[in-house]
This record gives structure tokens, sequence and C-alpha cells, in this order.
């Protein structure tokens, strides 16, 4: 009986030995255990090893992927360009083509910014902006395109996909979050290569908080995600003998762009992935002029007590449409900066505000010069677009046209007094007081 019993405990012993000695062998690293690693973009970081000790963990603040959408041929990048950076400023659209163009990512380096069109396949929630839908812009639209009703906003941030965004489900990333430097209240869009056709300083854009497609200007700040033509089969180890890793582990490189990047070793440990690269140098500021141009001295005032602190007020410069002025515009101003659009403004009946509006584009790269209308509104409220309705004001229905910038630098002084809005009975979200 005692010989039995010892012969079973060494078998219990033999077993967990073999066991121990199993996951020693399939142990790639030490649980826990911490590194150096290199991410894509570039820079130096650490990573983790797993809990099993089966390889490392991810490396990338980002881990871009790649969607295929079988219906369309395209392949997106997945999440857009620093997605999770809530800090990231966005990129200007011709930084925006240039990153696409640079990108190498799932070992392809044809990657490129999406046209209007192309963006307009991946909205998701919002069928009048889907593809196919009424919205009228496209490639080769006009810039009042974007005024069509079925091109406009639906509530913000509640879209089926992640995020709360209007897209595929698919996609990941954000849209909600990242604040736009140069607008109140509103987060970054998303841009594309689309130009319009009238005027090419204005480019497409998708606004996947709200459902929205647009125009915006060319120099202002939005979020990228890159597109390439499928087929595009994935691509696991590099060109060349395979070589044996630790799966996740990472080294640098040289992507087919002639910048640092990094490669990630394979899930079974055989071989170095392809060579990807996300580094980008964003172009240096624009030269501001505005202070070379025309100036409006502009003495704001309302005709009654106000009785709702207002949210902001913006005074803007447009040029007529099609050889007419029409209140209010919709589209983006023609001149005026940020600093035209103040946010808690201190105004009241016995307490005019007082701002200069120069004559200079918004983002303050050239002077504007012919003749251009003044809008300004008084708003109780952040909201895109900025239509005043009942309980807010507006000024510059009816007015005649100042001549900017024909001459040597001239500074106009202007005082207005501001209309209240009143109902909106036509129910297209303006105050019929602040319509032409």
């Amino acid at each position: 009986m005692k010989k039995n019993v010892i012969c079973y405990c060494a078998l219990i012993v033999t077993f967990l030995l073999c066991l121990s000695n199993c996951n020693l062998v399939g142990q790639q690293c030490t649980p826990g255990e911490t590194q150096a690693c290199y991410s894509s973009d570039g820079t130096e970081k650490e990573q983790t090893c797993k809990a099993d000790g089966s390889g490392w963990e991810a490396c990338n603040t980002i881990d871009y992927s790649v969607w295929c959408d079988d219906e369309t041929g395209l392949c997106w990048q997945d999440p857009q360009k620093d997605a999770y950076d809530l800090e990231d400023p966005g990129l200007i659209q011709p930084d925006a083509v240039r990153y696409c163009e640079e990108l190498v990512l799932g070992g392809y380096d044809d990657w490129r910014l999406p046209n209007i069109d192309e963006m307009r396949t991946v909205i998701d929630g919002n069928p009048p902006a889907e593809a196919g839908g009424a919205c009228p812009m496209t490639e080769g639209s006009p810039r009042d395109d974007m005024g069509d009703e079925a091109c406009g906003p639906i509530a913000s941030c509640a879209g089926p996909g992640m995020g709360s965004c209007y897209w595929i489900p698919e996609f990941t990333g954000t849209c909600c979050d990242k604040p736009d430097p140069a607008s109140v209240g509103h987060p970054l869009e998303f841009v594309s290569s689309t130009v319009s056709s009238d005027d090419p300083n204005w480019v497409g854009c998708v606004l996947y908080d709200n459902g929205a497609v647009s125009f915006n200007h060319i120099n202002s700040f939005a979020d990228a995600r890159c597109v390439r033509d499928a087929p595009t089969p994935p691509v696991t180890c590099e060109e060349g003998p395979a070589e044996e890793c630790v799966p996740g582990e990472t080294r640098q490189c040289t992507a087919s762009n002639a910048k640092t990047g990094a490669q990630v070793c394979s899930d079974d440990g055989l071989c170095f992935g392809p060579c990807e690269s996300t580094e980008f140098t964003i172009s240096p500021p624009i030269e501001d002029i505005c202070e070379q141009c025309d100036q409006i001295q502009l003495t704001i005032r309302v005709p009654e007590e106000l009785t709702v602190k207002p949210a902001q007020i913006m005074a803007f410069l447009y040029e007529r449409d099609e050889g007419e002025w029409v209140f209010p515009p919709a589209r983006p101003p023609d001149a005026g900066t940020e600093d035209n659009q103040v946010v808690n403004p201190d105004i009241d009946v016995d307490k005019p505000f007082t701002m200069t509006v120069p004559a200079c584009t918004y983002y303050r790269e050239n002077c504007v010069a012919g003749e251009f209308f003044l809008l300004v509104y008084l708003l109780n409220e952040d909201k895109m677009p900025p239509y005043p309705t009942e309980g807010e004001y507006g000024w510059g229905m009816v007015q005649e046209p100042m001549t900017l910038g024909d001459g040597p630098q001239k500074v106009i002084e202007k005082e207005i007094m501001l209309v209240p809005c009143g109902e909106d009975t036509d129910g297209n979200s303006i105050g019929d007081a602040c319509e032409s």
C-alpha cells in the first residue's frame, strides 16, 4: 500500500514538473517586465510583457489598423490621425493632404486624403448626408451647395457609431472631444481633398459629430483619416528572409517615405512585420498680416435691457453672393478673425461692446479688397450654424457695403444698433426679423 502511495506521489510531481517546463517553453518574456520600444511616429516608448508571458503588449499610443469596405473598394486608416490626443489642434488641409501622402501603414505607402464623395460613404445615421442622399455636395460643387438643407447638421454627438459619431460601426476614433482652436464651442471637422469649384480657398469637410457636410476654409484646422484603393492584402512580414523574434517586440527601421518608423514582431514570432511610419511635421505657422489691412472700429449697442446673459457675440465681413446681399449668409465669412467671435461678452443697454474687425481673411494670411457687408450676431448659446432666433439679436439685413482695401490703410469707425430677431414663424431656425 505504501509503495502505491509513493508511486502516485511521484507521478504528481512528474506531471507538475512537466507542466511547469511546458509553460516555460511557451513563455517569451517575464510577465510584468518592461522594456523600451519604438512607435511608428519615431518616438521611443515603453511596453510591458503580457500577463501570460506570450509576448509584449502594443507599443504605440495609437495602434493604427486598416479597414476595407467591400462595397466601395476603399480601405481606411483607423482610427484617424492622433484620434485620442485631445490636445491635438488638427491640421490645415494642405498638411492633411501631405500627411496622407507620406503615411506608410499596413505595408502600403499609396495613401491619400479622401474626397468628399468618399467621406460620405462612411457617414451613418443621417441619410440625407450619406452617399446617395439628397445633399448636393460632391466633387466639383460650388460653395453654395453647402447651404442646402439636406447637408445640414442634426443632433450633436447622437450618432450610432463609436463615440456617438455619425459614422459606420467599423470605425474607431473620436469626433466630439477635440475642440477646434479657432471655432468657439465646436469640435474639429474631418477634411477632404475636395476644393470648391468657385473658390480654391474653401474645401469640403464632414462634421461626424453632427452628420453635416460642408465647406470650410483651407486653413481651418481639421482631423484627417486617410484612404487607399483596394485590394489591400494583409502584409504580415517584411520582405526578405524570415527572422524569429518575440511577439510584440519592436525595432526601429527606415520606411519607404525615408522617415524613421517601426516594425513589430508577428503574433507567431516568426518574422518582423513591414516598416510603418506615421511621423509628420506640420507646416510653419501662417504669417499674420492683419495689422496691415483696413480696420473697422466697431461699437455694438443693444436696444433694450438683456434678460439673458449672452453666450457669444460675433462680427464678420462678407462679399455679395451672386451679385446680391442675402442675410444671414449660409457660409463661412470672407474676413474677420477668431478675435471677432467673443465668448460671454460684457454688453447691455447701458454698456456697448467695442471690437476691431480687420479686413483680412479669418486665418490672417491675406488682406481683402472690394465691397463688403458687415454681419453681427448676439447669441444666447453656442451653436452651429450660428443663426440668430427668438431672444437673440442681429444686424446687417439692410445696409450699404463698405469698400475696403482700395488704397492706403484706413480706419473706419462704425456704430450699430442690434435688432431683436423675433419669432421664427417659418421654422428655419432664424428669427423672422433677422432675414433678408
